[in-house]
């Protein structure tokens, strides 16, 4: 029977926290046969969340906890962020994501919010959100096909 091994780290809601949760979130990636690349997809979906629970359910405001837990099965490695915060509007993870085009030789016009959940997406298998007993969970998966695996 194969074991899903699980740990959890909460962190205060402020920006400099999340750096340890990105240290920590490559470390435990680097128990599986993931390439680098995959890895740092992986801790960016992770980071992004996280910032999604600090600046979004808490306004920025210091003070609360954000709970993150990885899941490592044989077959996948989960995130699932947690925060009591106020909750996403139904419907938002879902939605198309809407991106204009960038003059990419101008990075002054390139917007710098709103692009969070769509690089979430973007980097993970799965990503689901849930609002249970006043607690919101982002839960994101990512398949262990070996290397070379990515988001399909």
């Amino acid at each position: 029977m194969a074991v899903t091994r699980t740990i959890s780290l909460a962190i205060e809601s402020r920006p400099e926290c999340i750096e340890l949760l990105s240290s920590a979130v490559n470390g435990l990636c680097r128990l599986t046969a993931l390439p680098a690349t995959d890895i740092a997809q992986i801790e960016l979906a992770m980071v992004e969340a996280v910032n999604n629970a600090v600046e979004h359910a808490y306004h920025g405001e210091p003070g609360h906890a954000v709970m993150v837990e990885f899941r490592l099965a044989p077959d996948r490695f989960t995130l699932l962020v947690r925060d009591r915060g106020d909750p996403m509007e139904p419907g938002k993870l879902g939605a198309p994501v809407s991106v204009a085009k960038l003059n990419e030789a101008d990075p002054e016009t390139w917007p710098l919010r709103g692009r969070g959940l769509a690089i979430i997406k973007s980097c993970m298998d799965s990503v689901e959100y849930h609002v249970c007993n006043g607690e919101n969970t982002l839960t994101m998966n990512r398949l262990l096909r070996g290397t070379g695996s990515g988001p399909a």
